[in-house]
């Protein structure tokens, strides 16, 4: 499975793995406004009155408005609607929105929140802390992607929640976890109002958030109109309609840009310098890595795939220079699940899975496959020549693979569970987030495989601080590879073309591949 549905997933699965904040936080100590706005530092105030067109990389609601369904990469979408726990930060870090404080026991087994009062959502109900228990209480649906790490036997499991009155909520953990205010952020710490939760179906329609923003006209798949409430601080959210445009394919994306009918788009790296030749400023973030995701790491739909010595073959059979130097300019080869910004890189295993063809080979015979195996996967026509040029070097080792196209986002969803990998920009946003609520606990191990070396590191990393955290993260990195769970090829950076004439510089928070919503802000006159 590959394909612009998925583009830089992981965005906001569990968000920023930030250790800035301390364990007892505040949203006057974390400097976050009463507005929820996180804080971007962007210039420009401008009027009340404008119009913000997005161009955006996916169809941000395909199966509807309910945006735990979905396990990254729509953060920008659902802000507008809905309101989280936690907010990410200009920084990289997480500042409270719908909590007023936070604290954790000193076993760091139990988070204690403080919610906000006056809190009102789309179908008139009121934030309480038994609405948000009823919302974290739906972590046993598997089809709810950003709660996935929560449930029962995940790798950041909430044992139990309690609301011991209105305003408070208490989050008891199944094994310790120093940071988890982190992994409320985002699409996971998104809360739902009353008739959302008692009645999810209704938000196959309509969403039910506090957001500052209202959904007006929608037309699946194409465009999306949000209109600013009443109430909603305009300083925080300058533009009284945002309209999102879905552009699936990378050109038609960025015609629309530099023709003026988005003012800004999330752009492909390989058509930014086209952007950027016709007008068009460019804002560009790290950490997005061109992964081969393994879903099937217990050969269930394809026998091999159960082998961790024939998964790591096909990490060998990768010329990843050859792949970025004819397809990815501008991009960095790399055998590494984590950016070379993060603390967790290892630069050893840019020499350890160097390519090699002799390996490859010497693995598979090790697996019992001397002579190869096949395998199919499915992928969008934007993504054509990768494949192909994937497809040559498996070859060359006896691997067939065989491509299957398709422009249906749902046919696309639906092979994670039918074919044993896809092709995936993944961004780590967070790097204990996105192996906890993706690798793990998410949409990438729909088998429900464990792995004890990668339990372990994770663990570790979860609860590491200070000296010991870099250390932990490089561990973390080193069991995702060897244990053959992600094969990386390139890591690329994140485009955003804007109008500066229009739009002050987007801000993204951390290593994250999308801007912040509230740094999406008019120009400065």
């Amino acid at each position: 499975m590959t394909g612009s549905p998925f583009k830089r997933i992981g965005v906001s699965v569990l968000t920023v793995a930030a250790l800035s904040l301390t364990a007892c936080g505040s949203a006057a100590s974390s400097g976050a406004s009463g507005s929820g706005a996180s804080g971007s530092g962007a210039s420009g105030s401008g009027t009340p009155s404008q119009t913000l067109t997005i161009g955006y990389d996916s169809d941000p609601a395909p199966q509807g408005y309910d945006p735990l369904l979905y396990a990254g990469g729509q953060r920008l979408f659902y802000e507008p609607l809905y309101q989280s726990l936690f907010v990410q930060t200009a920084n990289g870090g997480v500042a409270p929105q719908l909590v007023t404080s936070f604290s954790y026991n000193a076993k760091k087994t139990q988070l204690t929140l403080k919610l906000k009062s006056g809190v009102t959502f789309t179908d008139g109900s009121k934030l309480t802390g038994q609405l948000v228990k009823e919302n974290l209480d739906r972590r046993s649906n598997a089809k709810l992607q950003s709660y996935g790490a929560f449930a029962k036997g995940g790798a950041e499991e909430i044992a139990s929640v309690t609301a011991p009155d209105a305003g408070t909520v208490v989050l008891n953990f199944a094994a310790p976890q120093a940071t988890f205010q982190t992994n409320l952020a985002g699409e996971p710490g998104m809360i739902i109002g009353q008739k959302g939760v008692s009645d999810p179906a209704g938000l196959q329609t309509t969403p039910d958030g506090s957001g500052p923003y209202t959904l007006g006209q929608a037309v699946a798949g194409s465009s999306y109109t949000m209109t600013r409430k009443a109430g909603a601080a305009a300083s925080a959210y300058p533009y009284t309609t945002i309209v999102y445009k879905a552009f699936l394919d990378k050109q038609a994306r960025v015609n629309a840009q530099i023709s003026g009918q988005t003012d800004v788009s999330m752009l492909d790296a390989s058509t930014a310098a086209t952007a950027q030749s016709n007008g068009v400023t460019l804002a560009k973030n790290g950490g997005t890595i061109q992964t081969l995701l393994i879903f099937d790491k217990t050969g269930v739909t394809a026998k091999a795939f159960g082998s961790k010595d024939a998964r790591l073959a096909l990490s060998y059979a990768i010329d990843r220079a050859a792949f970025a130097n004819a397809l990815a300019k501008g991009s960095h080869p790399t055998a590494n699940a984590f950016p070379q910004a993060s603390p967790g890189y290892d630069p050893a295993l840019e020499t350890t899975y160097a390519f090699s063809d002799t390996k490859a080979k010497q693995l598979l015979a090790q697996a019992g496959y001397p002579h190869g195996f096949s395998l199919t996967i499915t992928s969008s026509p934007t993504d054509e020549v990768q494949m192909e040029f994937l497809q040559k070097e498996f070859a060359a080792i006896g691997v067939t693979m065989n491509i299957t196209e398709t422009t249906s986002t749902a046919q696309l969803f639906a092979a994670v569970n039918t074919q044993p990998m896809g092709f995936i920009p993944l961004t780590w946003a967070s790097e204990i987030g996105i192996t906890a609520g993706v690798l793990v606990g998410g949409f990438a191990n729909p088998h429900r495989a464990s792995d004890p070396v990668i339990g372990a590191a994770l663990g570790a990393a979860s609860n590491a601080t200070g000296d010991g955290y870099p250390a932990a993260l490089k561990k973390l990195n080193d069991a995702l590879i060897d244990e053959g769970w992600v094969i990386p090829v390139t890591e690329q950076y994140a485009y955003v073309g804007y109008n500066a004439k229009k739009v002050a510089k987007p801000v993204f928070p951390g290593q994250d591949g999308y801007p912040l919503l509230t740094s999406l802000r008019p120009a400065a006159a």
